[in-house]
């Protein structure tokens, strides 16, 4: 991901948590006055005032920071009508959830050279425990084999919720308790609730 060369993104799959985190690592740190976060319907229901903004170059903004969350084919006469206009001082994000092959959005981000595409798929176990073993690792954190498979098959391939139970951890031991696989099962919440 090279945001000086490339402007429009399209970020699609089920891997909320792996999104977030790209953007927040990749994006919102370059751009931290600069962003803004609509929702899909937001934009589309009041699509000449977006434009406006978006063209509108400001003397107070070098650059800034679109987030488009639940992005759909509806979107796209829109997005073909702003890779157009070639906007130098926009970064734009589309966030959508899963895209099949023939959707008319993925296809145009997948074609177009000025545009990038990129698939974020559910993360297994093997995934998640290398986050969780790496985190616990960088933290000097003693914590048994057997409480990280715990973690991290509570979390059912959510990169979100292993994040949370991992802050959970964390705030835990702070006051100086050793972790034990009880005080996980206490601790942590089936993905599902």
């Amino acid at each position: 991901i090279n945001i000086k060369q490339n402007k429009l993104f399209l970020f699609y799959g089920e891997n909320q948590g792996y999104k977030n985190e790209i953007i927040d690592k990749k994006f919102k740190k370059k751009f931290l006055e600069n962003n803004y976060i609509y929702d899909e319907n937001e934009v589309l229901n009041n699509k000449e005032t977006f434009l406006n903004n978006i063209l509108n170059q400001s003397f107070f903004e070098s650059e800034k920071l679109i987030i488009i969350n639940r992005a759909t084919d509806k979107f796209k006469d829109l997005i073909e009508e702003i890779v157009e206009k070639e906007i130098d001082d926009l970064v734009l994000i589309l966030n959508s959830n899963t895209l099949e092959k023939k959707s008319k959005i993925r296809s145009f981000f997948e074609k177009n050279q000025k545009t990038i595409c990129v698939p974020f798929y559910e993360d297994n176990n093997q995934t998640l425990q290398g986050i969780a073993n790496k985190f616990f690792r960088d933290n000097k954190i003693l914590i048994s084999q057997q409480s990280i498979n715990l973690i991290t098959e509570r979390c059912r391939g959510d990169r979100q919720n292993l994040k949370n139970e991992i802050e959970k951890v964390e705030n835990f031991i702070a006051g100086g308790k050793k972790i034990e696989i009880n005080d996980i099962l206490k601790l942590t919440n089936l993905a599902e609730n």
